[in-house]
């Protein structure tokens, strides 16, 4: 069985010679998030891709990332929240007003994976609030937002993912990430713009909410592959519930025959270290053991000190986990018992 394993485009990675080596490594697809530039902005990027394939004489897929209903902040310049103070949110930190009116006085909003956290207080004139900051830290701009119980009302595709599309074939897209999927009336409306467009490509489902996991059966048939996106959905579940789910999920995929990938914080350390922890080691081999046919990299490649490092670390751990998986299947067959 082939896997599908991915890194991500960014500024660590975006040379000829660092691709040509992730490509050596094992890797055979790669993401490129649309949330921090188009496809006309990142053409260079792109463009070291399609070179390094060139060069070694192998095809990865070019699986973009669109923004969709991903609820983000604006551009700013890096503030330090401190614990106990008060902030004000689409004033202080910038944000847009269709994000702003999602909040509700008592709503906890956590941005930056979580790494921020507030309570919303009063509505403002401006239509800004002012918020408790429950958990403070720097903040940089366009990090995520998430909102705690909150649905998601925004289509699935904004007018800089339509933009994206029509750019798709000439950059040679293969296949569409969509976020936050929470029906499987997101992936028809992504669907008929596709076919609007005259494009076939590959639909990547992230499921990084509730709604998302309460419709899976719906979804699943219009899904080319599912995506278990444990960054936005640890933050809407929580951290201690998020093991279950993802077990969950992918149980529910295998009796629906649908592929699915595994993905953030597979090796957060090698942002910043050569090497991976030993739990982290036994995440992706656990991943691919279990049954996914693809695990991704996120920042550890696109802005890690170690991008090439973390990839090959990626490659070698997902192989390990497959053999496992195809020892396993065959003592099945053979009616061999198992040592666990």
């Amino acid at each position: 069985m082939d896997l599908e394993l991915f890194g991500t485009l960014g500024p660590a990675c975006h040379d000829v010679k660092r691709l040509k080596r992730m490509i050596e490594s094992g890797m055979n697809g790669i993401r490129l998030n649309l949330s921090h530039g188009s496809l006309e902005e990142k053409q260079d990027w792109i463009a070291a891709l399609h070179e390094a394939e060139k060069e070694t004489g192998q095809r990865v897929t070019l699986l973009v990332d669109l923004r969709g209903r991903e609820l983000r902040i604006q551009d700013m310049e890096p503030l330090d929240l401190e614990t106990g103070s008060c902030v004000g949110f689409g004033r202080d930190i910038p944000a847009d007003r269709a994000l702003c009116s999602l909040i509700t006085p008592g709503m906890i909003i956590q941005l930056d994976d979580g790494r921020v956290k507030l309570r919303a207080l009063n509505l403002n004139a401006d239509g800004s609030r002012d918020c408790e900051v429950l958990q403070g830290g720097c903040l940089q701009g366009r990090k995520s937002c998430a909102l705690e119980g909150a649905p998601i009302p925004f289509s699935p595709l904004c007018e800089d993912d339509l933009k994206n599309l029509d750019n798709a074939r000439r950059f040679g897209v293969t296949a569409l990430m969509v976020p936050f999927v929470q029906s499987a009336r997101d992936l028809e409306t992504v669907r008929r713009e596709l076919t609007h467009r005259g494009l076939n490509l590959r639909l990547y489902a992230k499921i990084e909410n509730e709604e998302g996991c309460r419709n899976l059966e719906k979804i699943l048939p219009l899904a080319d592959m599912i995506v278990i996106a444990r960054g936005d959905l640890g933050q809407d579940t929580g951290l201690v519930r998020l093991p279950g789910i993802q077990r969950n999920l992918e149980r529910r995929c295998r009796q629906g025959g649908k592929p699915w990938m595994v993905v953030t914080e597979l090796l957060a350390s090698m942002v910043q270290s050569p090497v991976c922890t030993r739990a982290e080691a036994n995440d992706v081999f656990r991943a691919v053991a279990d049954g996914a046919s693809a695990v991704m990299l996120t920042n550890e490649t696109a802005a890690g000190q170690w991008p090439e490092e973390a990839m090959d670390m990626l490659c070698r751990l997902a192989r390990e986990g497959l053999r496992e998986r195809e020892t396993l299947a065959s003592a099945v067959c053979d009616g061999r018992p198992l040592d666990h």
